[in-house]
């Protein structure tokens, strides 16, 4: 009759651990340069590490027929960052007009769309890592919206 309690106690204990197993198999992409570079060439993106012209770390990578790039945002020594925004920039000549983009933007969750002042649209989309940074499985998710988010983009905008 003692070994019950024993049992139930080895039995809960074999359960913990493969869940915790399982819970540290999965990896955490942090808003840290290296880590969303390397989250974005396992993904399958040929993305390269520059920096931008204040010296802040910038990830530059294709999708579609668009080259976009990844800023970095709130960092504690280019390593520590609380965000990251996605952006991609058109020349058009000065053929999309704000209300277009306004159009976009009623219509679509991630993304924003912006026009610059010669009337050249652009996409982003933020991304907040702060804190525990996001799971590789949401990450990836992630990727993928701002895939589709370009290529229907691209066709919004006649590219």
């Amino acid at each position: 009759m003692h070994l019950r309690p024993i049992r139930r106690v080895a039995l809960a204990f074999a359960t913990l651990s493969a869940l915790a197993a399982g819970t540290a198999q999965a990896e955490v992409v942090a808003a840290n340069p290296m880590g969303v570079l390397k989250a974005l060439q396992d993904y399958g993106y040929a993305a390269t590490m520059s920096t931008d012209n204040t010296g802040d770390p910038k990830i530059s990578a294709k999708v579609s027929k668009s080259n976009f790039v990844v800023f970095f945002y709130g960092c504690t020594d280019n390593a520590d960052c609380a965000s990251v925004q996605f952006y991609v920039g058109y020349d058009v000549n000065g053929t999309v007009s704000a209300l277009k983009m306004n159009e976009w933007n009623r219509n679509k969750l991630f993304s924003k769309a912006t026009v610059d002042d010669e009337g050249d649209p652009a996409l982003e989309m933020d991304v907040n890592l702060d804190f525990d940074g996001s799971g590789d499985q949401n990450f990836n998710d992630t990727l993928d919206i701002w895939r589709l988010s370009i290529e229907e983009f691209e066709e919004f905008i006649d590219w």
